[in-house]
């Protein structure tokens, strides 16, 4: 018998390099205050959620921010996307490796672009 996919929306693969910001209490530490910009790589995504690669522990339930170049054609190449997200689960991808793979629920999803404007 196939096992059920829960997911309600289908999965997109598509490998990228992303940045993650970490908030403050994204450890284990209580006393940690401290914002942690990481490299990561997004493994792939769906409309609600993504499954990330990254060389560091998230805990379930922190909130991190998540930036990723733009691939829709229609933006100018400046333009990036930034996620809002809720960590939902994250475990060690191989034991032999300090590399953890972790499920994101997208919170806020929002396209930017750094431009330069001129006043005359």
């Amino acid at each position: 018998m196939a096992e059920s996919d829960r997911r309600h929306f289908p999965r997109q693969n598509e490998e990228t390099a992303i940045q993650i910001l970490l908030a403050p209490g994204h450890s284990n530490d209580s006393k940690d205050t401290s914002y942690d910009l990481l490299p990561a790589k997004l493994c792939n995504q769906s409309e609600e959620g993504l499954y990330i690669e990254i060389d560091h522990t998230l805990r379930p339930g922190s909130t991190l921010s998540i930036k990723m170049a733009s691939a829709v054609k229609d933006h100018p190449e400046d333009a990036y996307y930034t996620y809002d997200g809720r960590v939902v689960w994250c475990k060690k991808v191989d034991e032999k490796t300090s590399r953890f793979g972790g499920g994101v629920k997208i919170l806020r999803k929002v396209v930017r672009a750094d431009v330069l404007t001129s006043r005359f």
